[in-house]
């Protein structure tokens, strides 16, 4: 059972029913009854957790997304469109591959993070991945968790809001399961942002591809769309 605290500013505890109000450490408002068991109180915060649908509808790359960024650890990598995606190196973390700022909006961001680790199934990388970011925020609620097909590859998609520090943001994320790990390409922005343009977060993460990891010290290519076909060999007949 996930722990829960007692909020304080919570003004509407009340005993009918054996009942009180509190929130989880996720931010989840629940209701707890005296006989040690509880529920959340709002039945979609609970479907969101528990539930991952299927979006039947794909999703593919945009024309205008043309620069290869190659993970160098897992078979994956991510096309964005170079006039409206800069690459940034102002965030380091031991996951995370690339980030990008906007280039037309500074209040729109993107990264591409990924981990050699064993992980058996989409589901259990959405455990790992929404216990993660609660950990490590002040308030966390999921939206959306569906399966989806993105450039033929089957992915997870996650919604959900975050406040770190008094600053409240949306993401988006696609999370894939590769041969030797995982990777996860993510699109976020301020939360009054988010809507508006979501267009161009979509183009970001729906940039997400499978192709062979970089070798050495080579991170990026760049290809026409779509990427050049492999050399074919000449018969010797």
């Amino acid at each position: 059972m996930k722990k829960l605290i007692i909020s304080a500013l919570i003004l509407l505890s009340y005993q009918a029913e054996a009942q009180i109000k509190a929130v989880t450490d996720e931010g989840k408002e629940v209701v707890l009854f005296d006989n040690g068991t509880w529920k959340f109180a709002n039945d979609s915060d609970a479907k969101a957790l528990e539930t991952i649908t299927t979006n039947e509808t794909p999703f593919t790359k945009d024309k205008t997304s043309t620069f290869l960024y190659r993970s160098k650890k897992v078979n994956a990598g991510v096309y964005v469109n170079p006039k409206i995606w800069k690459f940034t190196d102002a965030f380091k973390t031991p996951v995370l591959e690339y980030a990008f700022i906007n280039n037309l909006n500074s209040n729109l961001f993107g990264i591409f993070t990924s981990e050699t680790v064993e992980v058996g199934t989409l589901k259990n990388l959405k455990e790992l991945l929404v216990t993660t970011t609660q950990s490590r925020a002040d308030y966390f609620r999921l939206k959306e968790s569906e399966y989806r097909t993105v450039n033929g590859l089957k992915v997870l998609y996650l919604r959900y809001l975050v406040n770190a520090k008094g600053l409240d943001f949306e993401y988006q994320t696609y999370a894939y399961l590769t041969d030797n790990g995982y990777c996860s390409i993510t699109a976020y922005s301020f939360s009054k942002y988010f809507d508006q343009y979501k267009k161009e977060l979509d183009q970001y993460i729906n940039g997400l591809v499978e192709v062979k990891k970089a070798e050495g010290t080579q991170t990026v290519e760049v290809y026409e769309t779509p990427p050049p076909p492999p050399a074919k060999i000449k018969s010797k007949n």
